[in-house]
């Protein structure tokens, strides 16, 4: 019985001194990039008439903005994930402003050149599909292997993804 008693008050003052432990909270650090970068859902649009856009994807579709190698903050890569228009180039950013754009940028996915304009990161001013306040991206981009090469511009606008379920498309 005194065994029993022995280990039951070890236990106990090793459960106690276990729960008297605060974790410390992980540093969670950002890319160069943030929050350019980022994950997003977006629609392809081009403007069919004066104020009038018509959708020309699929509805909502993946697209991906993230720091390159040397995560310097000067530039991002921007990817449709093969989603649109099978892009993924490398655009210039500006962390001041959070705007990104490039002028004829290879294409890493096949070979063709691509133009990004006014791109933009809006902190705060987009709302997810479940309502949810987050960030939102808008750009521009044009592609050379469209007819007329560089012809359309396709209006690209989104929200963050946020993680939710009911967010997701």
């Amino acid at each position: 019985m005194r065994l029993f008693t022995k280990y039951c008050a070890v236990f106990v003052i090793s459960l106690g001194s276990i729960t008297a432990c605060t974790p410390d909270e992980p540093e969670v650090t950002y890319a160069s990039t943030y929050p350019v970068s980022g994950e997003w859902w977006v629609t392809y649009q081009v403007e069919s008439a004066p104020g009038v856009y018509e959708d020309v994807g699929h509805g909502y579709s993946k697209l991906l903005t993230f720091n390159t190698s040397a995560d310097d903050g000067d530039s991002v890569w921007v990817s449709d994930e093969e989603n649109f228009w099978e892009f993924k180039i490398k655009a210039a950013v500006d962390m001041e402003t959070y705007e990104f754009s490039t002028e004829e940028s290879a294409n890493a996915f096949y070979d063709s050149k691509v133009i990004v304009q006014n791109g933009k990161v809006l902190l705060k001013e987009g709302r997810s599909t479940s309502g949810v306040v987050t960030d939102s991206i808008y750009f521009e981009v044009s592609f050379d292997d469209d007819t007329p090469a560089y012809g359309t511009t396709y209006i690209v606008s989104g929200v963050r993804r946020t993680g939710f379920l009911e967010d997701e498309h």
